[in-house]
């Protein structure tokens, strides 16, 4: 089984939702999450990208990727359809990240992915209520609630078990908080 693993990329000009408005901060967020990616082993990598305009700026980013358009009308569909798209493309399953996770070990994704092989999800909450690494062999859509918004790790693992999804939860892993994107795209020596 070989998964892909989506980066979901959301407007760059305007920041990242909830984390920062600065649009250097996003494109630094999303070159370390592109880096962090490319040294996980054993997946195809997929560059979920919206909207469509954006794929100019991230064609010279995307070495190593498929770059392809989100398909849906919000975030919260958007990171929903992912699964879908992973099919529609060819892979067997999906693990989607974002931009707020940059500082995951490339271990831990390697680890997602292999999970995966034996359930039908594998979810690393953030540690404040969000989806750090979501893996599903395949879109299930009824684990998605209704409407526009991101969903939540609670709400995940609780509509996994009223479908029967068997779905590995494992230990958070925090996400980037504004407080301290400084310290996490600070050059390393």
């Amino acid at each position: 089984m070989r998964p892909a693993l989506i980066v979901l990329v959301e407007r760059l000009d305007t920041g990242v939702d909830g984390l920062t408005e600065d649009a250097g901060v996003a494109e630094a967020l999303l070159r370390r999450t592109l880096e962090l990616a490319r040294a996980v082993v054993g997946v195809g990598r997929v560059l979920l990208f919206h909207p469509l305009e954006a794929e100019a700026a991230l064609t010279p980013r995307s070495l190593g990727f498929r770059l392809w358009p989100a398909e849906g009308d919000s975030p919260g569909r958007r990171y929903a359809n992912a699964f879908r798209q992973s099919g529609d493309l060819g892979y067997e399953g999906a693990l989607v990240i974002g931009l707020r996770t940059p500082t995951l070990a490339p271990e831990r994704l390697n680890e997602v992915a292999c999970l995966l092989e034996r359930h039908q999800g594998v979810l690393v909450p953030d540690g404040a209520g969000g989806i750090a690494v979501l893996g599903l062999q395949g879109p299930e859509p009824a684990l998605f609630p209704p409407g526009s918004d991101m969903p939540d790790a609670s709400a995940i693992a609780t509509r996994a078990r009223q479908q029967l999804v068997r779905l590995h939860v494992l230990d958070p892993h925090p996400a980037v908080t504004a407080e301290h994107l400084g310290d996490i795209l600070a050059p390393t020596a």
